[in-house]
């Protein structure tokens, strides 16, 4: 999250706007984002008369009437911000392509999209951005509270969640209002009768096992000692990952729910459904921060033989 200093955000010109809007300078806020990059596409310009009439009204052209439209919510949302540079984009084309396009062009290190429940619209065009982006990815939900004082994280020890947790656990040093909550969810191997154990001795063991990877981790953070924790989850076999970890945020009143996720491509993630989508199937009404590596791609073979 330190390294976050370019951030775009998708707008529809729809309500969604507002809450969109709102977040994007809250986030800027909170970690200090030098650059924002409002991003609006159109399939095509050719827009409802009712809007047409009321541009000629003003002279302007139907982009730059767009481009008045969202700087008329943009500037006073961001009018505190003088040291965060904001530029708003409209552009005529495919929306997934054109968004990866400009995302490319101007280095972007964070998307920020929505999530609509009840507003018109679906989820799919972010969901979509998720998947071929090689950009980490916040979905904002509708009408959220702007908050980060509980962040969950939600972690398997492998390179990509700790890559995660330690991004958020280096910006809560700075913040000391944030704390923290390191979610693993585990399950028991059927092997453990091999090894002469119980079931009860195995979990023990299990749980022993990530509590001594969080505490290695969290050496390095001394200063979080009393403002970060493990919550240990166990999941039974009929258990779904993505609800249980979404279970488990709203137990903890997570303003923030974190995931580190591999890249994949995009075929890839169709055949498979990954744990990040899974969490999107049940997140609803928690931001959701998806972390990726900057310029990595997966094979078709490593993501089917992964997650």
């Amino acid at each position: 999250m330190n390294t976050i200093n370019r951030l775009m955000v998708g707008l529809d010109l729809t309500a969604m706007d507002d809450s969109m809007v709102a977040y994007a300078a809250f986030i800027c806020r909170e970690l200090q984002i030098q650059h924002v990059y409002f991003i609006h596409v159109e399939k095509s310009l050719e827009v409802p008369a009712e809007l047409v009439k009321s541009l000629e009204r003003t002279g302007l052209s139907i982009d730059e009437g767009i481009r008045e439209m969202i700087m008329s919510k943009v500037g006073p949302a961001f009018q505190d911000l003088p040291d965060t540079l904001v530029e708003v984009l409209v552009e005529e084309g495919t929306p997934l392509k054109e968004l990866l396009h400009w995302a490319k062009v101007k280095n972007i290190d964070l998307l920020l999209m929505g999530r609509k429940l009840r507003l018109r619209g679906t989820a799919v065009l972010a969901q979509k951005v998720l998947r071929t982006s090689r950009r980490s990815v916040l979905f904002v939900p509708e009408n959220i509270e702007p908050k980060l004082r509980n962040v969950v994280v939600s972690v398997d020890f492998s390179d990509y969640s700790t890559m995660a947790l330690e991004r958020v656990l280096q910006v809560a040093e700075q913040k000391p209002d944030i704390h923290v909550t390191c979610l693993h969810a585990y399950q028991v191997p059927t092997g453990y009768r091999t090894l002469g154990m119980s079931y009860e001795e195995f979990d023990v063991r299990m749980r022993s096992f990530a509590e001594e990877k969080y505490r290695k981790l969290i050496q390095r953070f001394p200063q979080l000692a009393e403002r970060s924790s493990l919550s240990l989850v166990r999941q039974e076999d009929d258990a779904d990952i993505g609800e249980l970890v979404v279970v488990e945020a709203k137990r903890h009143r997570a303003d923030l729910l974190v995931i580190g996720a591999k890249g994949m491509s995009a075929a890839a993630l169709f055949v498979l459904g990954s744990v990040t989508e899974k969490i999107l199937r049940y997140d609803l009404d928690i931001p959701l921060l998806v972390f990726k590596k900057r310029d990595e791609d997966m094979g078709f073979l490593d993501a089917l033989l992964s997650d």
